[in-house]
Order: C-alpha cells, then sequence, then structure tokens
C-alpha cells in the first residue's frame, strides 16, 4: 500500500539496522528526537527489546498527545494483551486485533497517547 493512500506523507523510522531511504538506525531504547514530534509509532519487536518499558516509553514520549502508538506481537489473547497494555503508562488501549503480518499470525494493539499530567 502506498503510504499517501493512508495518508502518511511524512515518514520516520527507526531500527536496529538502516534500511535507506526511510529507515535510519537507531537505539529505540533512546530515541532521538524531540517530545511529540510523531503522530503515530509501532513496533513489531517489543518483545525483543532489552528494555521493553524503556522502549514504550520512548513511543509514549515521542507521539504527540491524541496520537497512537501500535505495537504488533506473536498472537495472544487477553491476559498477555492486558500485560503489554500496562506497559503504557501514558496511553490508553484502543483495539486489538488478530492480524497476519509478513505470513505469520499476530495481535496488533492500538493505543492512544493521553495528555496525563506527571
Amino acid at each position: 500500500m502506498e503510504m499517501a493512500q493512508i495518508e502518511l506523507y511524512d515518514i520516520t523510522a527507526v531500527e536496529l539496522v538502516d534500511s535507506l531511504p526511510l529507515v535510519r538506525r537507531a537505539d529505540p531504547h533512546n530515541l532521538h528526537f524531540f517530545d511529540g514530534a510523531f503522530d503515530f509509532a509501532f513496533t513489531a519487536h517489543l518483545d525483543d527489546a532489552l528494555f521493553p518499558w524503556k522502549v514504550v516509553e520512548e513511543m509514549e514520549r515521542t507521539v504527540r498527545r491524541g496520537r497512537f502508538c501500535v505495537v504488533t506481537v506473536d498472537e495472544c489473547g487477553g491476559d498477555d494483551v492486558r500485560e503489554i497494555a500496562r506497559l503504557f503508562l501514558k496511553s490508553k488501549l484502543v483495539d486489538v486485533a488478530n492480524v497476519t503480518l509478513e505470513g505469520s499470525k499476530k495481535t496488533s494493539i492500538l493505543l492512544k497517547v493521553q495528555d496525563f499530567k506527571t
């Protein structure tokens, strides 16, 4: 799907390895972006993170309030989803769906970043 079809025009992606032109190498535990720089954050590698809570913290920090974080993990049920959602201290669970990603069954978790005062 073309990015313009889903109304994404200015895209910045980070990963542990470069995949130019869209993906730049960065540490997901310590993103070098301003607070609220993005409308959307996505990870399909939270379960691979050394410190998952830190990756979530960085996702929430760099996403504008009222916008979204999406986590995709191996297909799972309610208890696992709740455990992942609890990592998001500044977000509310919006939706959970079973999806297929690159031929694998996954669970997609959509969270909305809230305007909590800390």
